[in-house]
């Protein structure tokens, strides 16, 4: 029989994932809730195959009304612990969008809450499934390219001006601005390609007319003793991300445009050139390897425990913003 899921959340981020679940037929998608009548009607207009799901404005409802055993959360950012809190104690098995929490120790709850009970919660950082990024961390965490030296991180985007007035500008729904929503996809892949913690930042941010962080840079402090560079611009106007890395036996690059276009670059040493990688193997993505940890045929690609050092170093990041001095980042 075909896994039944609810989803927790349509606003237009869901849309992708609902229409790839729809698609499977291991899954049935059979409600959804959301406090937006607009919301639900988008979704029943945009996404094929919702027209006869039921709807409901409280997510509590769906999950009393409706026997689940899968739950896709998408809503504002500091909703997500709640929901994948109240999913996981029904019993249920969760992809939750990114990110997992506004908190480092919001998130260590829901690891620590779905180890004890069993469960699976999968973050969806789509990054993490992508070839290029794959490669990238293979190759990092391979003997022949030795210790890392230095990391470059950055990322552009025209996020304020489609964020203003919206939830994601909040500190109450958005829980940070553009570090922690797009930002944390290059985070991710920072620490999850490099397999490295960070122990100290030096960083500074501008809000402009906003409550919550649009532009950042930090310098970063490796435990390993390299060193490093994050800059995130939300006062872009196309979207783009590259992360270097320098290690003792060579260098790799990645660029991540828009639409999820890559090109990785690696030093050949012996040739004295860069060249472009190429070949390589298709990806997959959060919803498909989702059903394959629930399918046991994968190990989960994107636990929750993961996300509790990534939270730390964004709070690190703030408090250093706002103390204007070098911070260590504290361990939950």
């Amino acid at each position: 029989m075909p896994y039944r899921l609810g989803a927790i959340g349509v606003g237009g981020n869901s849309a992708g994932h609902l229409r790839r679940f729809l698609a499977m037929p291991e899954v049935d998608v059979v409600g959804m809730a959301d406090p937006s009548d607009t919301s639900i009607a988008n979704a029943r207009a945009n996404v094929e195959g919702l027209d006869e799901v039921p709807a409901y404005a409280d997510w509590r409802d769906l999950l009393a009304a409706t026997d689940l055993e899968l739950a896709l959360v998408s809503t504002p950012h500091t909703l997500h612990h709640e929901h994948v809190m109240g999913a996981l104690d029904a019993g249920l098995h969760v992809l939750c969008e990114k990110p997992l929490a506004h908190t480092p120790e919001l998130a260590q709850e829901i690891a620590d809450h779905a180890k004890a009970l069993g469960q699976h919660v999968v973050v969806g950082f789509q990054r993490r499934f992508s070839p290029g990024y794959t490669y990238m961390r293979d190759r990092l965490q391979s003997s022949d390219m030795g210790d890392i030296t230095h990391v470059q991180a950055s990322q552009w985007q025209a996020w304020i001006g489609a964020a203003r007035g919206k939830w994601r500008s909040t500190l109450a729904l958005g829980g940070g601005g553009q570090l922690s929503d797009s930002g944390s996809h290059l985070m991710d892949m920072l620490l999850w390609t490099t397999g490295l913690r960070i122990v100290e930042v030096d960083a500074r941010m501008r809000t402009y007319d906003l409550e919550v962080e649009v532009d950042g840079a930090a310098v970063l402090l490796f435990e390993n003793g390299a060193i490093g560079t994050l800059s995130i611009i939300g006062t872009g106007h196309t979207f783009g991300e590259r992360l270097a890395v320098v290690a003792g036996g060579g260098a790799i690059r990645a660029d991540w445009a828009s639409g999820g276009v890559e090109v990785i670059l690696e030093d050949d040493l012996e040739a004295k050139v860069t060249r472009e990688v190429e070949g390589l193997a298709g990806g997959s993505n959060p919803d498909e390897h989702f059903l394959e940890v629930i399918n046991g045929t994968a190990p989960n690609g994107s636990p929750p425990e993961d996300s509790v050092h990534l939270l730390e170093v964004l709070a690190a990041i703030r408090q250093s913003s706002v103390s204007g001095q070098r911070e260590v980042v504290n361990r939950t």
